[in-house]
């Protein structure tokens, strides 16, 4: 088989890059992490939907994975010669139509947060987003959509209204809604589409094509900003405040829905006194007005802690821009994977643990530009969601603490020890939940490569994940985590 064979078996419309000999993996695919990252069979761009169903009719018959590509954030999904590299750029799959009657925005695959949030913000409506603006939006709700407004509105995929796709196979002997090729599902749908739409939310990574979502939409004046841009602060402690760091941002715990604070475990930039320093940054959101904002947080106003820090500063930021400061963390290339944790309660003792087994990591030559992030937030909301039944794929919605460390380093060998300081990192801050019992939570869009699922669903969770993936991916067509590396 030869991989030219793609080019004439596909519709003229696509554009299908096949790699030779001679091709680089930087010239073929730019992708977050060069982690698990080998050329592909093919890149394929398709130009319109029907383009999709040729490509994975041709996947299918020639034994090769189909990986759909947004925002190139999935570190953990593996790519080489037996994938085909589904590009979803296209402006088809760039659409975004917000209807303000239904209170609704619908986006195509290939969405970028970043697309969706200057579109609304530009109309004065905003969605649920995740926390980085090169994130792919389809990407993000596959792992259920945790970000900055769970206390108020609760998970991403607590408001999918409906989602359209294009399945690698389909159900024997049962009827479907699929029509041209695509399939709808809604929070109503029945029998084995319920079943597909459930999975989706939170663990739908290998189950189709997904063209498009609908979510819900928000105007941004209900949340009575003032001058309707977000009210920030920033606290920036040396390494050796890392206990007033610490305990400030306990002292917020639990926040109020509207108060989102998250503790950041960084390298000093270029521009500090002195550069690549470890440094602790808490940072507050408030999704309300400045004047609640600052009573919320008086704590972090006060001498005891304004005078450990060597920066403390309040800012007004414009809605497009509240994921602008993490933009430095999505530079493409290099190899790196996040470890991660849905935490109940974190106790003092074991977040500084974290930090220096962070900072003796990060000292190695090279890891300069590893991070941790420790997002909390109010999960009253994230648990009423849920309702009586929870069908979502989604554990841990009683976990009001995430943490996630992000190593980097630079050629494939690191991996072994970014998997040790990965797995002491998450350890450290999973104590106080041990002790109580609690059962070890991990991100679904962090799954570790080579790891396990078992921190991510449960027991009964796995084996419905399987099933639907028997009912609508027969042939096993789609890259799933289940299928391993």
């Amino acid at each position: 088989m030869a991989s030219a064979d793609i080019i004439n078996a596909l519709p003229s419309t696509c554009k299908v890059k096949v790699p030779s000999s001679s091709s680089t993996i930087e010239d073929t695919i730019s992708r977050w992490s060069s982690t698990a990252l080998a050329l592909p069979y093919a890149v394929v761009t398709p130009a319109s939907i029907a383009d999709i169903q040729p490509t994975i009719e041709f996947a299918s018959a020639n034994k090769l994975k189909i990986i759909p590509a947004v925002g190139g954030h999935g570190s953990f999904v593996p790519v080489g010669p037996q994938t085909i590299y589904l590009d979803l750029t296209a402006s088809e799959f760039k659409k975004i139509v917000l209807d303000e009657e239904k209170e609704e925005v619908t986006f195509g695959g290939g969405v970028l947060t970043r697309d969706l949030l200057e579109v609304l913000g530009d109309r004065g409506w905003y969605t649920l987003i995740p926390n980085s603006n090169a994130v792919g939006m389809v990407g993000a709700l596959l792992g259920g959509l945790s970000g900055g407004m769970n206390g108020i509105h609760g998970l991403g995929i607590d408001h999918i209204r409906s989602i359209s796709l294009i399945p690698f196979s389909t159900p024997s002997g049962v009827e479907t809604s699929i029509k041209d090729g695509v399939l709808t599902l809604t929070p109503d749908s029945t029998d084995e589409e319920k079943g597909i739409f459930n999975v989706l939310c939170g663990a739908g990574h290998g189950l189709g094509v997904i063209t498009s979502v609908t979510l819900s939409a928000f105007r941004i004046s209900s949340l009575n900003l003032t001058d309707n841009k977000l009210w920030t602060r920033r606290l920036i402690f040396p390494a050796s405040q890392v206990s007033a760091a610490v305990s400030l941002w306990k002292s917020l715990l639990p926040p109020p829905p509207t108060l989102a604070p998250t503790l950041i475990f960084m390298r000093a930039p270029p521009t500090f006194p002195v550069p690549r320093a470890p440094i602790i940054m808490l940072g507050l959101s408030y999704f309300g007005p400045a004047s609640d904002a600052e009573a919320v947080t008086k704590k972090s106003f006060e001498e005891e802690y304004t005078s450990q820090a060597s920066v403390a500063v309040s800012a007004a930021v414009e809605w497009k821009d509240i994921n602008s400061a993490s933009e430095p963390l999505n530079a493409h290339s290099g190899f790196k994977e996040s470890y991660s944790a849905f935490c109940a309660e974190v106790d003092t003792e074991g977040v500084e643990k974290a930090f220096a087994a962070w900072e003796a990591y990060s000292d190695i030559v090279g890891c300069g530009r590893s991070y941790t992030v420790i997002g909390s937030w109010n999960t009253k909301q994230v648990l009423a969601n849920a309702g009586e039944k929870d069908e979502k794929f989604f554990l841990g919605r009683d976990r009001g603490v995430f943490v996630q460390t992000t190593p980097w380093y630079h050629t494939p060998s690191g991996k072994e020890g970014a998997d040790t300081f990965g797995k002491e990192f998450v350890d450290c801050v999973r104590g106080l939940d041990r002790k109580a019992g609690k059962k070890d939570w991990a991100f679904a869009n962090n799954i570790v490569i080579g790891g396990g699922l078992e921190d991510v669903y449960g027991e009964d969770m796995l084996k419905e994940i399987d099933r639907v993936r028997g009912v609508w991916d027969k042939e096993r067509t789609g890259w799933a985590p289940g299928d391993g590396w």
